[in-house]
């Protein structure tokens, strides 16, 4: 959980004009700004209500699902659970750092922000007070300027020459980030220690690895360096191209996976960075996609800079070797469409086959461009230009044509080579029959036709046996394609731990009895218990009053428990009224541990039939199915009352 101190971000908060910008200061902005304004200029909105509603500018839509509440100054979309309040929306559309969005807001609100000088003693106690996630955002953007520091330093010179030399200009550095390593073994460890950063921050962040030895070396050394983003602009990672030419060095490295110790091994937040799950580029290019109508997916970082630096800003790359299903999803998001433009030689040709069947799987329609086999996206840019590019791009096949062609290609007119050939295209076409019959049944008759069977009736049945042989998998790969607009990382929630949690962000004030309940361990759904375990810590340190919830609720990390706490907070009124919320407490509390107990009975009962038991163990189940049963006795009549059944004590 990123449970920050006052507004997400915060801990960030040095922008282009220099000085941390004071938390009262980011308080004054957002309480002076007009949201309505704010949010005007991207959404047409129209009155629904008390609030406001509009089509969703993160997604494709035709429906409106985008909410906004001027009053509590949050939007949220029900379609693809984008929500937070203007800063967050400023950063989403603009593309610009929390400190930035803050000064284009004050700009407009006139506040004029008052900065900090911070101390290096001040920076090492905010450290030990911020959480993991926190700690480690705030380590990668130390990181970044010292490598965006030397850039423009004597030891940068290789770097800049290298920039240059792929005629990068100032703009699209400064757009990337671009950056220098140091050249010796520990530049960079040595720099951020001065900063307080112990070698285990240095290692779990991946800046550094360890020496069989002792001590570290810094993982980057004489590299240009590029930052990775998350999607919505969390500085999570670091790549480096080598400058050194040494035969033995690999060109390209990147951070290794990055993992929270803090959160359970189940949970998605685990991931600080995950290369399978992010997509370079996309935080800069958002805002180009949306105008463009479609995203430009190519294979190297220096492709995605050089497009976007000709123009076509819309071009991103799948971090890693090959394209994932939640890469594919990440760009769902954002839009339906996608122009396939990997290198033109036979590797690149043969990762373009493997990443359009993920695509079109994810939703995604668009077009494959097949660039001259000496030529990448960056050197075909180069020598013909955006517009050369732009028309290959609008003379393309689709993507399902494409790769049904390239499926086709390898077919060498054996009754082998046909089975392949079925067995590959089957799932493809089981997830496609889900959402398009039509066009996955013009797919049928293409390839049936292509493979040379006169009778298309027979060739279909022939085909679905191969279908029905992997239904089982497709249905395991896409269950959650119809809603992962919802960013739905878990199963749904049961109701009564989704009222109580809704409960509780409305009338924080009830957190302590909640608290004292322990029922927050017999939560099932993971993204709401670790969310309210959060919760209860920051109350902890600070009072909670609806603001502060709402500002603590943006913090958290993408998933399910964020998008449901919105949606329950940018609701005009409470389902429960003030008067009747203690009573709701002890209802919804006494439910949720009524229902752990007939779990425990039930569980306990099970075990008690296991055949050759020892009668110790036998009498040891039966007193504690005798102290669950008493336990939910005493419940149907006191309710909560009591902190925890006894006979849970030490469950979970």
């Amino acid at each position: 959980m990123q449970g920050t101190a006052g507004f997400p971000g915060a801990s960030s908060g040095y922008g282009r004009r220099g000085g941390r910008i004071l938390e009262d200061s980011v308080r004054e902005v957002t309480d002076r700004l007009d949201m309505l304004a704010v949010v005007g200029e991207v959404v047409e909105l129209k009155r629904a209500g008390s609030s406001y509603k509009g089509l969703c500018p993160f997604h494709t839509e035709k429906t409106p699902s985008f909410h906004v509440n001027i009053t509590r100054k949050l939007y949220h979309c029900y379609g693809c659970g984008a929500g937070g309040d203007a800063i967050k929306f400023v950063r989403e559309t603009r593309g610009l750092s929390f400190a930035e969005a803050v000064e284009w807001l004050a700009d407009r609100s006139g506040v004029a922000l008052e900065r900090d000088q911070v101390s290096p003693e001040e920076l090492r106690r905010a450290a030990q007070t911020r959480s993991e996630r926190g700690r480690l955002l705030e380590l990668a953007r130390q990181a970044q300027s010292f490598f965006r520091g030397r850039f423009d330093l004597p030891e940068g010179q290789l770097a800049r020459q290298y920039a240059a030399k792929r005629g990068m200009t100032q703009e699209t550095v400064h757009r990337f980030g671009l950056g220098a390593s140091g050249i010796g073994w520990t530049d960079l460890a040595d720099h951020l220690r001065q900063h307080s950063w112990s070698d285990d921050d240095l290692v779990q962040m991946g800046l550094v690895a360890a020496r069989d030895g002792g001590g570290v070396y810094d993982r980057f050394r004489q590299r240009l360096m590029f930052p990775i983003y998350a999607a919505q602009g969390d500085l999570i990672g670091f790549g480096g191209r080598d400058l050194s030419d040494r035969p033995d060095t690999a060109k390209y490295i990147n951070s290794p996976e990055i993992v929270l110790h803090s959160e359970e091994e189940t949970s998605r937040f685990r991931h600080f960075y995950k290369k399978g799950d992010v997509v370079f580029g996309l935080w800069q290019a958002r805002d180009a996609i949306r105008r463009a109508g479609y995203c430009i997916l190519v294979e190297g970082n220096l492709d995605v800079m050089t497009l976007a630096q000709a123009g076509l800003g819309q071009a991103v790359c799948a971090m890693g070797t090959a394209l994932t299903d939640p890469q594919a999803k990440a760009l769902r998001r954002f839009t339906e469409r996608v122009a396939v433009i990997y290198d033109g030689d036979a590797a690149g040709q043969k990762a373009a086959e493997k990443a359009l069947p993920q695509l079109i799987i994810a939703g995604l329609e668009g077009v494959l461009v097949t660039l001259p086999a000496q030529d990448d996206p960056d050197s075909y840019v180069r020598t013909h230009g955006a517009d050369a590019l732009q028309r290959l791009i609008d003379q393309a096949p689709p993507l399902l044509n494409a790769y049904l062609d390239k499926l086709m290609g390898h077919w060498d007119g054996s009754i082998q080579g046909k089975t392949r050939i079925l067995q590959m295209v089957g799932p493809l076409l089981a997830t496609l029959g889900q959402r398009d019959p039509i066009s996955r049944d013009m797919a049928y008759d293409y390839v049936i036709a292509r493979l040379g069977d006169s009778h298309l009736e027979t060739g279909r049945a022939q085909l679905g046996r191969y279908l029905a042989q992997t239904a089982s998998h497709v249905d395991a790969a896409t269950a959650d394609h119809g809603s992962d607009l919802a960013v739905a990382d878990e199963e749904e929630a049961p109701l009564a731990e989704q009222q109580l949690a809704e409960l509780l962000l409305w009338y924080p004030a009830l957190l302590p009895q909640f608290e004292q309940s322990g029922v927050l361990d017999v939560f099932r759904h993971s993204g709401l218990r670790l969310a309210l375990r959060d919760l209860c810590a920051e109350s902890h340190h600070r009072p909670m009053d609806l603001d502060a919830v709402s500002r603590w609720a943006q913090s958290l990390p993408m998933s399910s428990g964020r998008t449901w706490m919105l949606r329950w907070l940018v609701a005009d009124t409470a389902r429960v009224p003030a008067g009747q919320s203690h009573t709701e407490l002890v209802e919804l509390t006494s439910e949720l541990w009524r229902r752990a107990l007939r779990e425990r009975i039930e569980a306990l009962t099970a075990e008690q039939r296991s055949p050759g038991m020892p009668q110790a163990e036998m009498l040891r189940i039966i007193g504690e199915i005798q102290s669950a049963r008493q336990d939910l006795r005493a419940l149907s009549k006191t309710g909560a009352r009591q902190p925890r059944p006894s006979s849970t004590t030490g469950q979970t």
